[in-house]
């Protein structure tokens, strides 16, 4: 299986906007397992890092901050599937801040809206 690294810098503009979401997964669906998830500062950058496996080329993720935990904006959209059956590493680069504490979490999302959070951190 091939190994794919996708970068993406994107901390400000929107690709792509997605309204709502449901908890509930279609019968049909399966996540596709997402591991090694890493958040890390440096200086005035938060890196997030993490792999998927066999990923349907129906899967995205967006990648949302937040200054209250609670209300949440999107930062950046990663692309994610491009083909079936492999294996990929994701990196996004955000800025942080100093003395404000920042959220960040990664939701995947699936082209018919269902989504799950993958992971959040704060700094």
């Amino acid at each position: 299986m091939k190994t794919k690294l996708v970068s993406v810098f994107l901390s400000s503009f929107i690709l792509l906007s997605v309204t709502g979401y449901s908890a509930t997964l279609p019968q049909n669906n399966i996540w596709p397992k997402v591991y090694d998830v890493r958040f890390e500062q440096k200086g005035a950058s938060v890196i997030l890092q993490w792999k998927a496996d066999a990923e349907p080329k129906e899967i995205y993720y967006e990648i949302e901050t937040s200054n209250d935990a609670v209300n949440y904006k999107t930062a950046a959209i990663v692309l994610g599937g491009f083909s079936e059956g492999q294996n990929y590493s994701y990196l996004f680069k955000g800025k942080h801040e100093a003395g404000s504490k920042t959220y960040f979490r990664i939701k995947q999302i699936n082209n018919d809206g269902t989504c799950r959070i993958v992971s959040e951190q704060s700094f």
